[in-house]
């Protein structure tokens, strides 16, 4: 025991310090494991507790394709949801006027109710080779749940090559 107290009354100094400097240690620790590891089990966290009450039924993801294949230029269409995005893509026949896709792209948006349009994000996809009277091009298009409603496109690409 006294030779316990003779190391702290010689170093009381540098003992002190070694103590604060393995709380900060712990400290330190503690917040890096909480901050890079976390608690969450989802690889998105918690910016998709919202969805857990409103999915896209594949009722929905049905009639969005029906809708589409419903007209004559659509020559393909799928819908996949990830996350709070819904990604449409539309395939038209060859030769279809861009501003006829877009309509048909803007015929989507009805089919979902409101709580879904506030929650989801949509990004269209839209694409028709070239004919010898209209070019061919490839048009992306997003609707933010929290924008102005309406679809914004892209700049487009026009297709260099003409179907036989």
């Amino acid at each position: 025991m006294k030779k316990i107290k003779k190391v702290w009354l010689e170093n009381k100094v540098l003992l002190v310090l070694a103590i604060i400097l393995v709380i900060c240690l712990v400290i330190v620790l503690g917040v890096s494991l909480t901050y890079f590891y976390g608690s969450s089990e989802s690889e998105y966290g918690n910016r998709l507790d919202e969805i857990n009450n409103l999915a896209i039924s594949d009722l929905l993801i049905k009639d969005i394709n029906a809708s589409l294949k419903a007209n004559d230029i659509v020559k393909e269409s799928s819908v996949n949801v990830k996350g709070k995005i819904v990604y449409i893509n539309i395939s038209f026949v060859d030769g279809t006027k861009m501003d006829d896709a877009k309509k048909i792209a803007d015929t989507v948006i009805p089919l979902f109710n409101e709580d879904e349009l506030n929650v989801y994000d949509l990004e269209f996809t839209i694409t028709s080779l070239s004919t010898a009277d209209v070019l061919g091009y490839t048009l992306m298009g997003a609707r933010n749940a929290t924008g102005s409603g309406k679809i914004v496109w892209n700049n487009y690409n026009i297709e260099v090559e003409e179907v036989e």
